[in-house]
């Protein structure tokens, strides 16, 4: 079997991949700040699909298959019966990774109407999020009001609207919810997004339309944002190819050429990736490998994704790696997940040049209407941040609310 570092770029270099090439000169001076967000997802309510449990509890193996008993699992239909009847086995049954959303903390929240609930949640952050000059996050959700609802998570369209109303630009498709509504909820998502002015990247009608960049630009710069993920929830069905829509993979091939084909058309390219474990604040070498070689294939920043949980930020010749920001915006919690952070990128003529960490209230009912953490909550959520990224070799200072990482090349 091939090792993790045979696959990486430099393999593809002596390969005989093409350079990228210069970036045009921009205008001297000017300065930019790029602001970006973990996680968002308005779904509130989740659909578990299949809902198929691995054992019974003792005396109950007429109602959930037990796994000794050599019999396929049955499937239980996704209804408030069946609900209930599973969440009363979770405490003495082996489950299968749907239950965490059975077990999920859901708002106890109400609305007069769609616009008002797709707002609900930017109302703690918009500010934020309108004073950055591009402002970045992951969209972990489809948004679609008719399509086949077959994974977890269907957001209705009118949040579309909302993402543009709270000032969010540019959002990232390329995830493992990304097909939840199948391939029309993706086809969906693209045409809402459009619709309502917020660029996207890392989806298409196929995977030539999916690889597109979408460029941004503020104050006389460009800024090039590409987007790949890791894995699907289906297993690989969902990844985009020549005849078919869906989400770009993380192929090392397809990072190098797309960074190529930008380089030399922006200033500063951000690349998006949806990777890494769940729920774990842990970097792997193989992760901080492959982070090191896109950024010497001609990228400028990372902004990492999908962990629900933040990491340790690195900085390597002056292009800092997000491996993990966590949640932004989630329709459910559990208590297990933490407060996350926002990134604040400053960016000029010859590149980035400071990063803020922001610290975003996430627990409990936060994640329905995150605010920036102040005092003692955000000092032990931004300690923790620099214990983490003093591991990957960047200094972090703490001012008030915040932490600070200058960017020296």
């Amino acid at each position: 079997m091939p090792t993790f570092r045979e696959y990486t770029f430099r393999t593809l270099l002596a390969a005989g991949c093409a350079s990228a090439a210069a970036a045009p000169q921009p205008l001297p001076g000017q300065e930019i700040t790029i602001l970006a967000v973990g996680d968002i997802e308005w779904s509130r309510t989740t659909k578990a699909p299949g809902m198929y449990y691995d054992a019974a509890p003792a005396g109950r193996s007429n109602v959930l298959w037990h796994r000794d008993d050599g019999w396929i699992r049955v499937p239980y239909a996704a209804t408030p019966e069946a609900r209930d009847v599973l969440e009363a086995a979770l405490d003495t049954t082996l489950i299968t990774e749907e239950a965490h959303h059975l077990r999920a903390h859901h708002y106890d929240l109400s609305f007069e109407d769609g616009q008002e609930e797709a707002r609900y949640p930017f109302h703690g952050t918009a500010d934020l999020l309108r004073d950055a000059d591009i402002a970045f996050a992951n969209l972990e959700t489809p948004l679609s009001d008719d399509a086949r609802w077959s994974g977890a998570f269907r957001t209705p369209s009118a949040f579309a609207d909302a993402l543009a109303w709270a000032g969010i630009d540019i959002v990232a498709t390329a995830n493992n919810h990304s097909l939840d509504a199948e391939g029309e909820g993706l086809l969906d998502t693209i045409d809402h997004l459009r619709r309502a002015g917020v660029g996207h990247a890392g989806t298409g009608r196929d995977l030539a339309d999916a690889r597109r960049p979408y460029i941004v630009e503020r104050g006389g710069l460009r800024v090039a944002f590409l987007a790949y993920a890791q894995f699907v929830n289906d297993g690989g069905s969902s990844f985009a190819t020549p005849s078919q829509s869906g989400v770009v993979p993380m192929d090392p091939l397809l990072i190098r050429e797309d960074i190529a084909r930008v380089r030399d058309r922006v200033d500063f390219v951000a690349v998006s990736f949806h990777w890494g474990i769940e729920n774990s604040q842990d970097v792997h070498p193989g992760m901080r490998a492959f982070a090191h070689e896109v950024l010497d294939a001609g990228a400028d920043a990372i902004l990492g994704h999908h962990p629900h949980v933040p990491r340790g930020i690195e900085v390597r010749d002056g292009k800092p790696i997000v491996y993990s920001m966590g949640n932004f915006i989630f329709g459910h919690g559990h208590d297990y997940w933490m407060d996350n952070i926002a990134v604040r990128l400053h960016m000029g003529a010859e590149g980035a040049t400071r990063l803020d960490i922001l610290p975003i209230a996430g627990r409990g009912d936060a994640l329905s209407q995150p605010y920036l953490l102040e005092g003692e909550a955000a000092r032990t959520l931004l300690e923790d941040i620099r214990a983490r990224s003093a591991d990957l070799g960047t200094t972090v200072r703490i001012e008030a609310n915040a932490g600070v990482i200058d960017i020296v090349r």
